[in-house]
């Protein structure tokens, strides 16, 4: 069953047009696709911060209901755009999906097993949680499940390892990594080296703030040249 989000038109563009919307619960949006003209909306910021939070997330295709359309659109979210301080919602981008053409969208990666190299003390790093996929809207997955069971210590997975699904395309590069387990030790040393790192850094940067306040000459009593020795 698709998530559905409820939005209602808006014909008001601007920061002071968007901040009446938001103080009225609402998120402005803009709905486009291929051969269909952009439209102005404003989204339900209660329902749709919920379908943010479910497990799948805005993944996928989702059924967008707008007050006074009869016709529902079926849509996938393409940017979320969020105040950096804040971390509210500022805006949504949603396209348009046509049943017959295929489509970009970012699908969640749901990992499965414990790896072997854990098992052996190592530790499962993630480097990606989600890919990005080109296909039709009939063979979008909601999810794409991530058996890593098999890695063993100093091993990874990569986008090249991931299952194949029919019609599924991965647009990552194939040698980009999704998981890895590393052995504990080296995580310590790499946290040890940066430390020591920053911490050269910061010494090197106070000796050449002190070395520049020595260069400096020091005021000459009145009527006597500074010494050029």
């Amino acid at each position: 069953m698709q998530t559905v989000l409820n939005a209602v038109p808006r014909s008001h563009k601007g920061k002071q047009a968007a901040k009446r919307l938001r103080r009225e619960g609402l998120i402005p949006a803009i709905l486009y696709g291929h051969k269909f003209d952009p439209v102005l909306l404003a989204l339900e910021e209660k329902s749709f911060l919920a379908a943010l939070r479910r497990e799948k997330g805005l993944h996928g295709l989702l059924s967008l209901k707008v007050a006074g359309d009869r016709d529902g659109h079926t849509v996938v979210v393409k940017e979320v755009q969020r105040d950096p301080l804040k971390d509210h919602v500022l805006h949504v981008d949603l396209q348009r999906i046509h049943a017959d053409e295929e489509l970009h969208a970012v699908v969640s990666l749901h990992f499965k097993g414990e790896p072997v190299g854990v098992k052996a003390g190592g530790i499962l790093q993630h480097y990606l949680y989600e890919v990005n996929v080109q296909c039709l809207p009939k063979d979008l997955p909601e999810y794409i499940p991530v058996d890593v069971s098999h890695l063993d210590l100093k091993e990874n997975l990569r986008i090249s390892d991931l299952p194949l699904l029919d019609g599924v395309k991965y647009i990552n590069k194939p040698e980009e990594i999704v998981a890895a387990v590393t052995p504990k030790r080296v995580r310590e040393v790499a946290k040890v080296v940066t430390e020591l790192y920053e911490e050269e850094a910061e010494e090197e940067a106070a000796a050449e703030a002190e070395e520049a306040a020595g260069g400096k000459a020091a005021p000459s009593p009145e009527g006597e040249e500074p010494s050029r020795e």
